[in-house]
Order: structure tokens, then C-alpha cells, then sequence
């Protein structure tokens, strides 16, 4: 696969090793948080797939030598085993052998990406500004990456991001940052109900409300609605 100046290096290896499976958890969610929100890494996602799955088009089929099992035996077992020891040994590393290739051949082909629903958006905005943020939602793992694009605060001050349903209190998701996306997170409890909800944006102290409800002037507000 070409990796051209359009791709950083560091960010077409990455992509690489997340299709293989090789990304820990936490680097494994880290990188799914940026691929939600930049289109490059999710072109760099596809190609990488794309290309593995087309490496398995140039594997001619070959029957191994009937030496080559006699050696893997020889390696691996010692004759002091009993023979139904050796054979059920013999059949685990078989096993796992091929389980191994189907679970490879599995992430390089993307079968076990399952079809995810797309994300929910929310475009927020104020009577005199506008747009004041934009931010999608994951509705399956209440992933959000939120981004302030104006009415950013005076210092001292922060905006804090709020989810309100229906008529239950507003509850915080967290600080938004002028300018950059940042990663948040809606509690489990409450994602069956995203759909329709309202998020909303107020001025806070710095460190965001000590009350854990808006204690500012709310700037702006949108619903959220699927993309």
C-alpha cells in the first residue's frame, strides 16, 4: 500500500496495526476516538484493508512436504510421551494453528467489523452567533467528540457541555476546549435515550460547575438527531 505525503508515517502505521488487531485496548479506543472524527484515518482504515485483503489473492496453494509434520512432531514432542498424548498434542497445535489463521484472515477481510449505526450529530447554536459547536454522538458506545468553534470563554471561565432528557436534570458531559475536539463520554444508563435529547453549552467557572448543574448563562443548545 502507498503511504504518500497525504498520510502521515506515524498514522499509516497505526492504521496498519489497528486493522492486523495488534493495538492494545487502550490504544485500540484512543485511535477509534480520532477515526470518528478525521476523515484521513478513516480513508488510511479502508485502504489498509483493502490492500491485506488483496495480499491473499497472490498465495498460490501449496501442499506441504509430509516431512515438514514429521519435523514439527520431532520438535515438539519427545518419544518418551505416550503415543495418545502425542496425537491429541499433535491435533491442539493443528487446531490453533487454524484458528489462528481464521482469526487473522477474519480481521484483515473486516468480518468482524459488524454494521454499525451511524453517529448522531448535534449542530449547536445561538441566537447571535450561530453555530457554536459541532459534535457527534456513538449511540452504541456513548462516545462523544465535541468541538467549540465560537463563543469561546474569557479567562477564568470555561463552557461546559450538558445533556438534557426530557424533563430530567441536566446532566454534564464534561468541558469543551476552544478550537479542539475533544473525547467524552455519555453514561451507559443513559444512551437508549440520546435520540431527541438536548444538548446545550453554558459559561461555567474555571474547572467547570461546582454544582453539578449549570450555574452560567446557557449559550446555546441543540437536539440531537441522527446524521
Amino acid at each position: 500500500m502507498s503511504t504518500d505525503a497525504e498520510y502521515p508515517e506515524d498514522d499509516a502505521a497505526l492504521a496498519a496495526e489497528y486493522v492486523l488487531g495488534l493495538l492494545d485496548a487502550e490504544e485500540t479506543r484512543a485511535f477509534e476516538r480520532r477515526v470518528m472524527t478525521e476523515r484521513a484515518l478513516q480513508d488510511l482504515v479502508e485502504a489498509w484493508q483493502v490492500h491485506f485483503a488483496d495480499l491473499a489473492d497472490d498465495l498460490p496453494e501449496t501442499v506441504p512436504p509430509a516431512a515438514v509434520w514429521t519435523g514439527i512432531q520431532a520438535r515438539l514432542f519427545t518419544q518418551s510421551e505416550p503415543l495418545w498424548r502425542r496425537l491429541f498434542l499433535g491435533r491442539a497445535v493443528i487446531g490453533a494453528a487454524l484458528a489462528g489463521l481464521v482469526a487473522l484472515a477474519v480481521v484483515q477481510m473486516g468480518w468482524l467489523e459488524p454494521e454499525r449505526p451511524a453517529p448522531f450529530v448535534a449542530e449547536l447554536a445561538s441566537e447571535t452567533e450561530g453555530q457554536v459547536a459541532r459534535i457527534e454522538v456513538d449511540p452504541e458506545t456513548g462516545r462523544v467528540a465535541a468541538e467549540l468553534i465560537a463563543l469561546f470563554p474569557d479567562p477564568g471561565r470555561t463552557r461546559e457541555l450538558w445533556l438534557i432528557q426530557g424533563e430530567n436534570a441536566p446532566v454534564s458531559l464534561g468541558l469543551l476546549a476552544p478550537g479542539q475536539v475533544v473525547a467524552l463520554s455519555v453514561p451507559e444508563d443513559l444512551r437508549p435515550g440520546l435520540s431527541g435529547a438536548l444538548l446545550a453549552i453554558s459559561d461555567e467557572p474555571e474547572g467547570g460547575s461546582p454544582t453539578g448543574q449549570p450555574t452560567g448563562a446557557v449559550l446555546a443548545a441543540g437536539p440531537i438527531t441522527a446524521s
